[in-house]
């Protein structure tokens, strides 16, 4: 049981290491430099792609700038498909990861955030986590990795992922492909939408909130 532990704890601390390391680099690239980078794959590029997007929660990398590299690379329709797909099996993966660790190794490194989220994940479960994909106001893989830490079921948190994904996807998407496009109006048009989907709801988030507990709360009666 020991043993265990231990190896845990080793492999959180190698990941620790492994993310400062990738931070320093990959925070200084930009979507333009990830879609040459992936454009060297030729016609493997969509599978890189993908490869790439899964990856990403291990390094932390934002899931919103690959979002954006999938509309540059692939366009509008293409590269929401690939980038929804990309972002949900990243999720799956810092899920299982983080239920493979366990909540110990997390305690270890003090992750505060992360066993808060475990907690509420909890007590709320598939509402709050659907809330808090559509509210970009926590870090999408502390979502995933608190998901996968609490007794959430896995059908619950992939549903909840992958309907609450869409919009922030798609936007960032077309965000992507009106860039290279060149149209000023475009870009516009989505910075105003994407600004209005957050703004709205974290202006009624407690609304919301008190929504969705009650909605929760007839559920569980009925």
């Amino acid at each position: 049981m020991h043993k265990k532990h231990a190896i845990k704890g080793v492999l959180v601390f190698i990941f620790l290491i492994v993310l400062y390391a990738f931070h320093q680099r990959l925070w200084h690239i930009s979507p333009e430099d990830i879609r040459t980078f992936i454009y060297m794959a030729g016609w493997l590029a969509p599978a890189f792609y993908l490869l790439l997007f899964m990856l990403r929660p291990l390094v932390l990398f934002p899931a919103s700038v690959f979002s954006i590299v999938g509309g540059l690379a692939f366009g509008a329709l293409w590269g929401s498909l690939l980038a929804f797909t990309g972002a949900t099996l990243g999720a799956i993966l810092a899920f299982w990861l983080a239920r493979f660790v366990g909540e110990d190794a997390f305690k270890k490194v003090k992750n505060k955030k992360v066993l808060e989220l475990k907690h509420n994940f909890e007590e709320k479960g598939f509402f709050y986590i659907l809330l808090l994909r559509f509210l970009p106001i926590i870090n999408f893989d502390l979502i995933s990795y608190g998901c996968g830490l609490s007794k959430v079921k896995f059908r619950h948190f992939i549903k909840a992922t992958m309907i609450g994904i869409i919009p922030g996807t798609l936007i960032y998407n077309f965000l992507g492909a009106s860039l290279v496009v060149g149209s000023r109006w475009t870009v516009t048009i989505v910075i105003i939408i994407y600004c209005i989907l957050i703004i709205v709801p974290i202006i009624w988030r407690k609304n919301i909130m008190n929504k969705i507990e009650q909605v929760e709360q007839k559920v569980t009666e009925g």
